[in-house]
């Protein structure tokens, strides 16, 4: 199947499927395992996984393509699938063939489904999961603040800090015991269906057929900058959402003419991060991924803003959809936020002039 096609594919999922269902995945129970199987089955689980283990070894820009049609339909299952995306992109990236030849098929394949418990690397102070290695096993001890889709996922990419600095990664069975435990799911602002729980490690030893790799915090902090960027697509997939609300919502001539205004700065957006991410751009005109990112959190609050306005009084309703997408949008703010990332969204956020520039 061609990119495009796939992309095609996404948007169609999105629109059929995701959308008439957000409202009650967004308050349901538990994770969305039916929308996921439904992308599983769709071949879209195994975007960033290669073709050499059953994946589709998608393109950056087309990954975030589908993530942005994916975001446009259902928030909740957004946030849910990223976290395998990037999971086995980690994977596929690091030199453990047998590790790689074992999960990757079945992730690629949506037979098993990976989450993520690496963003406490981000936070300044103490760390708060440790790590110390014990012959060929590395140790973990302490807490992962964050996991996402407790009791759909399968494997968790898990990463702590070494006594060196550098950060030791793995692939973790989530499996609970004495040696892993998760708190119950918190409570959230949007995303409540996710599933999200911290994990506590107490002696967990993962042994060298599980290990991922080991990073230096010069390395994490260029893979931090390709995450901004990637993240992007969530804020442009819910800006997408928001003005398909505003399309759909009335005749009025005032809000087909935001709804034109804010499509115009989505496009311009997405292309702005197609640049960055494009090898022949000159580094000296990429500018700064922060601010970049930072741009799309803006627009991608402000169009679901306008949704909400355009609801009117009904949009103060949990459930009414342009309520969720402002919802969805304030937690995009927050997504792998580093300081940098924070420093950009506040500068953009008081900042004057026009708020489609750069």
């Amino acid at each position: 199947m061609s990119d495009n096609l796939l992309v095609e594919r996404a948007r169609a999922i999105a629109s059929e499927f995701l959308a008439p269902r957000a409202a009650r995945a967004d308050q349901a129970a538990g994770p969305p395992a039916e929308q996921i199987r439904h992308l599983a089955e769709a071949g879209l689980l195994g975007l960033t996984t290669p073709t050499e283990y059953d994946g589709r070894g998608t393109p950056p820009g087309v990954v975030r393509d589908c993530l942005a049609a994916v975001a446009s339909g259902c928030g909740v299952t957004a946030f849910v699938y990223f976290q395998h995306l990037v999971g086995c992109r980690h994977l596929a990236g690091c030199d453990n063939g047998p590790l790689k030849e074992r999960l990757l098929p079945t992730l690629a394949g949506g037979h098993r489904f990976c989450s993520l418990a690496f963003s406490h690397l981000r936070r300044p102070g103490p760390p708060p999961l440790r790590v110390r290695a014990d012959g060929s096993e590395w140790v973990f001890d302490g807490t992962a603040p964050w996991m996402t889709g407790w009791g759909l996922a399968d494997e968790v990419l898990l990463a702590g800090v070494l006594a060196d600095g550098r950060s030791a990664w793995v692939v973790a069975p989530l499996v609970e015991g004495e040696a892993l435990r998760a708190s119950p799911p918190m409570r959230l602002c949007a995303m409540n269906a996710s599933a999200t729980v911290s994990l506590t490690c107490r002696d967990l030893r993962i042994g060298a057929e599980r290990q991922v790799k080991a990073m230096t915090p010069a390395e994490l902090a260029a893979d931090t900058a390709g995450a901004n960027l990637f993240f992007t697509a969530l804020s442009l997939g819910v800006a997408r959402g928001a003005i398909e609300f505003l399309r759909a919502a009335d005749a009025d001539a005032q809000l087909a003419g935001v709804a034109t205004a804010m499509e115009r700065e989505l496009a311009a957006a997405r292309a702005a991060v197609d640049r960055w991410d494009d090898p022949a751009t000159p580094a000296g005109q990429r500018g700064d991924e922060a601010a970049l990112r930072a741009r799309c959190i803006d627009l991608g609050v402000r169009a679901a803003h306008a949704a909400v306005a355009a609801g009117g009084g009904a949009a103060n309703g949990l459930d009414h959809p342009a309520q969720r997408l402002f919802r969805e949008a304030m937690v995009y703010t927050l997504v792998a936020q580093t300081r940098d990332l924070r420093a950009a969204t506040l500068s953009r956020l008081t900042r004057t002039g026009d708020p489609s520039s750069a």
